[in-house]
Order: C-alpha cells, then sequence, then structure tokens
C-alpha cells in the first residue's frame, strides 16, 4: 500500500523556516558563549604570586585553593576603603585578568562546588566585608556561580542587583580552532585592504635584509630573548613614558626572576622579528591552560612604518591557529587597543566586581562602586582638562 506525504502548506512552511532559523541563531549564539567562557589565569601560577607580593602589592598576599580555583587576595587599606575591611583578588594593572583556574597538569575540572568551597575558604579567612574582584571575566561560567553563592549567603530570593559592578569593557580576543574561523566567530579580522598593507609591508622588511621570526618554543636561548626584548621594548615609546620593563631596576629584576621560572615550567615564550640578526619587534606571552595570553609587545620605532610590532602579533596568531594545544589568545589589552582589536575579532566583557561576603557588605559594596565611579569620573576630567585624553 502506497503511503503519500500531503504537501505543507505556505504557511507550515514558513513557519518550519522561522523555526529552523531560530535554532540556528540559538546554537550560534551558544557557540560563541562557548567561545568566552574561559577563567583560566596564568598570573596565579606559584611564581608570579611569590614575586608580586610587596611589588604588586601594598600588603601581604594569602591564597586559598579548591580544586583547581586559585584565589590570591590582599587586605586593603586606604582612603577608598571608606572604614570597611575589604580584601583584593590579585588583578591589576600587570596582570588585568581576573580569573582564577589554574590548571596546567589537566587535573582538574571546572565545578561549581569547587568555586564554591573556594569563596566559602577566602571568606573564613578574609574577616571582611567586601570583596574587591577586577578585571572578572562576565562570560564565564563562574559569575553565574558567584551569584548562586551571594544568593544563598545573604540569603535573597534572587541574584538582581546583588554584585555591583564599575569599570565594565570589552577586551579583543582571538579564537585559534582553525584558520577559517570567520570574523564574526572571534576569529582574524584583518581587512582586506589590512592585509595587503601587512603583506607589503613585511615585503620592504624582506628588501632590508634577512627577516625571521625566533622564538623561545623553537630553541631560542632564553637570556638572549629576553635581553633582545628588553632593548627593542625601552627603543620605542615606551622608554620616553616610562613604561617600558628595562628602564625600572625593580620591575627589571622582577621580569629576569618571573620568566626564568615560568619558562622553565613551559609556562612563558618569547617572539622576536629579526632582521639581520638584530631584533626590531618583539612579544612576551604567558601560557596556560589552553590559552595564550600576550602580555607585553615591543618595537623598534626606527622601522615603525613597517609596523613590527603587529607584524610579529600576527604571526604569534598564526602560530597560535597551527598548534592544537591552544583555543584562544587573550590580548590582555585595553578597551580600544589600536592594534588587537584590528585584528582580532573575538571580545570578553570584563568588569570590577564589589562582592559583598556577608549581609553587612552589601551596604558598603553599593557604597564603595559609587565612590570608585565618582573617582573614575574625576580622573577622566582632570586628564582631559589637562589634554591627555
Amino acid at each position: 500500500m502506497a503511503i503519500y506525504a500531503k504537501p505543507l502548506s505556505k504557511r507550515m512552511t514558513a513557519v518550519f523556516g522561522e523555526v529552523d532559523q531560530m535554532l540556528q541563531q540559538t546554537r550560534f549564539i551558544q557557540k560563541i558563549a562557548s567561545l568566552t567562557d574561559q577563567f583560566d589565569n596564568p598570573f596565579v601560577d606559584d611564581t608570579f604570586m611569590r614575586a608580586s607580593e610587596g611589588f604588586f602589592t601594598a600588603s601581604a598576599l594569602d591564597c586559598v585553593q579548591s580544586g583547581g580555583y586559585r584565589l590570591p587576595f590582599e587586605h586593603v587599606r586606604n582612603a577608598s576603603s571608606l572604614g570597611v575591611p575589604i580584601v583584593r583578588f590579585l588583578a591589576h594593572g600587570s596582570s588585568p585578568i581576573g580569573g582564577a583556574f589554574f590548571n596546567p597538569d589537566g587535573v582538574h575540572v571546572r565545578e561549581e562546588a569547587a568555586f564554591h568551597a573556594a569563596l566559602d575558604q577566602l571568606t573564613a579567612e578574609a574577616r571582611a566585608d567586601v570583596l574587591l574582584w577586577p578585571f572578572f571575566p562576565l562570560e564565564a561560567r563562574e559569575y553565574g556561580w558567584l551569584e548562586k553563592w551571594l544568593v544563598t549567603r545573604l540569603g535573597r530570593s534572587d541574584a538582581s542587583d546583588v554584585i555591583p559592578m564599575a569599570r565594565r569593557h570589552k577586551r579583543a580576543y582571538l579564537n585559534c580552532a582553525s584558520d577559517n574561523v570567520a570574523a564574526e566567530d572571534g576569529g582574524m579580522s584583518l581587512s582586506r585592504n589590512k592585509r595587503k598593507t601587512t603583506g607589503r609591508q613585511w615585503r620592504r622588511l624582506s628588501d632590508l635584509g634577512k627577516l625571521e621570526v625566533l622564538s623561545t618554543q623553537d630553541g631560542l636561548d632564553y637570556g638572549e630573548a629576553i635581553e633582545s626584548f628588553l632593548h627593542v621594548e625601552a627603543s620605542g615609546w615606551k622608554a620616553s613614558k616610562g613604561t617600558a620593563l628595562a628602564v625600572d631596576e625593580r620591575l627589571n629584576a622582577f621580569v629576569h626572576k618571573v620568566f626564568s621560572e615560568m619558562m622553565a615550567k613551559d609556562r612563558a615564550r618569547i617572539d622576536l622579528l629579526s632582521l639581520d640578526g638584530r631584533c626590531i619587534g618583539g612579544l612576551v606571552s604567558f601560557r596556560v591552560g589552553r590559552g595564550l595570553f600576550t602580555w607585553k609587545t615591543g618595537m623598534d620605532d626606527v622601522y615603525k612604518r613597517y609596523s613590527p610590532g603587529v607584524q610579529i602579533l600576527l604571526e604569534a596568531s598564526r602560530q597560535a591557529i597551527a598548534d592544537p594545544g591552544i583555543d584562544y589568545i587573550d590580548s590582555l589589552a585595553d578597551s580600544g587597543h589600536p592594534i588587537a582589536e584590528h585584528i582580532w575579532a573575538g571580545r570578553r566583557s570584563m568588569a570590577l566586581l564589589f562582592v559583598p561576603l556577608n549581609r553587612r557588605g552589601t551596604l558598603a559594596a553599593r557604597g564603595l562602586r559609587t565612590a570608585y565611579v565618582a573617582r573614575d569620573s574625576a580622573r577622566y576630567w582632570a586628564k582631559r582638562a589637562l589634554g591627555r585624553v
């Protein structure tokens, strides 16, 4: 007996078409969300934390750990604290990431119970009312877990307005799943004109001499690499602004100590762009989990017309895409970065969180948020009056 399917009406065909489109959009949103759901942090490595104590922190540094989560913190004692007992997660301008998952050996997984246990330990040991958590990755699943933990701890019925935040911004990152990743999926975003320009600059550099990309990943001597990078960074605009690593003796010593130990553990790397044996561009990065974190770049101003800083970052991007062990690159850059945001399409949302650790801290967290916003506004207008914005 033959069975004949009745043709769908035009209306039903349209309905099924809309449903299919909605499903595709949902899958796309889920895919993008999974790309930015990262909580790795190379700066909670023991080496970096030990070196940071008393250098980047004003007081002693404590740390609690549960599973793969590490929460280093310091007690805050300044005018901004408003007399409230406060602790701050170890994240600042030289380690601008508030992730707390550290799993270099692959033995841990991200678990809500372990994250909550770490928060419980911090609360018990810190004896504070508020936790300042800079550069917290808002798309990470841990943000939702933090809200759930606070709802329970504070006796709230829901998570609305439970975490005041400030300094919210987006940061450039690169999805390294393959070299065919589209810009809308967080891949490379070089326009056709930009690709032609960077290609022409590379050829012009090659005309000047032997152009090479050298890396400690390929056997380049660490001592030679760090000295070459420090020299090229100090030859550019960073030296005149006092932000070059070689300018400050204490910061220079810090870099040598941290990198010698972290490179020995394969958690740091240096890539150099060399012209006839002379370094004209460099990139310093950290690595943990499935991520690469670009920390510092430098270039020789003599060759700035050829954009050596862009060239070395592009080369590092291509290497990361070809490396099956790297899923993404975090630029660690400010919002609006002139290089990273023009070549990487991905964005991650960051913010400074004011986390109340008890009911007394709820009101204090809101007051602190107001004080920080007012201070940031005053600084902005002061800089603008001086012509620095």
